[in-house]
């Protein structure tokens, strides 16, 4: 199964009920203007081209992970101990689950791990549990806690599996969501060259991706086979993958963000995932570390730079910068917006205008 396909908000639009089992890692929505909701919202701020901030939703030191889908939007903490679940009818936080992490993370963005929506139930890596938490949207609460390899901290989700991305090993565990085993351990690369403080897993194009910092690649993984292949995406010229990863059926997008012992280029590399192999770049950014299509654009949550810009996919050149203010980190696409956690208290709603 391939995702990627562009979906009509019809067909988008997630409630709060079980739903089959399907996914949506990678969220590519027709964005349109939405209305600001009453509770939450903020008077209206127009940004380079076209799109509005709808509300600024506060939710306290949630400069984590976000992820959206089954009725909801989830921000993670960034000491990795509390997910917030924002109603975005309401744009207000509705629930704050406490994670049974045994202690907090450091503060590099993303270091407590990673979250993610499908088959029925939010998924939390908890790098200092060496699990991974099942959060139930009916009731929003633990419903298990798996464990997994040591330090998991990216997370996916594809039909009827779960994958975790371990720092140290490195590998990739694969979760039977009907039984909340793991039923399989891959390795993904030797352990020297991985991986610093960030790893990141996507699901897309019939496998899984997985970066591999230190290395300066980025690995698929064939979910069948189990074949490994590792794609290198150039050190010196394109610096490190330790940002977001982002997969559609015509490219795998992987950030570059900043790591410690980063190249000190940052770029967002576009790779062919059939030949696979880097096929181009998209310049002029600082530190790119969140991705998501939406609106026909790519766009890219730019650390450094406190803006998130807007990508033309098919020529990769900027076609718009959206000053957010605060650190943005998590950046995810749903209920017909976008959705940014600032790094500064706060979850950012933004309506992309079609150009």
């Amino acid at each position: 199964m391939r995702l990627g396909k562009t979906l009509s908000l019809a067909e988008y639009e997630p409630v709060l009920a079980p739903l089959p089992r399907s996914v949506l890692w990678v969220v590519v929505v027709c964005v349109s203007l939405a209305a600001p909701a009453p509770a939450g919202s903020a008077r209206n701020t127009t940004f380079p081209s076209g799109a509005t901030m709808v509300a600024k939703i506060p939710v306290p030191h949630a400069s984590g992970a976000l992820a959206v889908g089954l009725g909801g939007v989830w921000a993670m903490k960034d000491d990795g101990s509390t997910l917030y679940r924002i109603d975005p009818r309401r744009n207000v936080v509705v629930a704050r689950i406490a994670l049974r992490t045994p202690k907090t993370c450091p503060t590099f963005p993303q270091s407590c791990g990673e979250v993610a929506v499908g088959d029925g139930a939010v998924w939390v890596a908890e790098p200092a549990a060496n699990a991974v938490e099942r959060v139930d949207p009916r009731t929003n609460a633990i419903a298990a806690s798996i464990p997994v390899g040591k330090q998991p901290a990216g997370v996916a989700v594809s039909p009827d599996a779960v994958w975790v991305a371990s720092l140290r090993g490195p590998s990739v565990s694969r979760i039977d969501p009907k039984t909340n085993q793991v039923v399989a351990s891959i390795a993904v690369g030797p352990a020297k060259p991985c991986c610093g403080d960030h790893i990141t897993v996507a699901w897309g194009d019939g496998g899984v991706w997985v970066t591999l910092e230190k290395a300066g690649a980025v690995a698929r993984l064939d979910p069948t086979s189990k074949r490994v292949s590792t794609i290198p995406v150039g050190w010196f010229r394109f610096g490190q993958p330790c940002g977001g990863l982002l997969v559609t059926p015509a490219a795998v997008w992987a950030g570059g963000a900043h790591c410690p012992t980063s190249s000190g280029y940052a770029v967002v590399i576009r790779i062919d995932p059939h030949a696979e192999k880097v096929v181009g770049a998209v310049k002029g950014v600082r530190s790119p570390i969140g991705l998501v299509l939406a609106s026909g654009s790519l766009w890219i949550a730019d650390l450094d730079a406190k803006s998130v810009e807007r990508v033309d996919p098919a020529s990769g050149r900027i076609v718009g910068k959206l000053v957010v203010g605060g650190v943005p980190i998590g950046l995810v696409a749903g209920y017909r917006a976008l959705w940014v956690g600032d790094g500064s208290g706060h979850v950012l709603r933004l309506a992309p205008a079609h150009n």
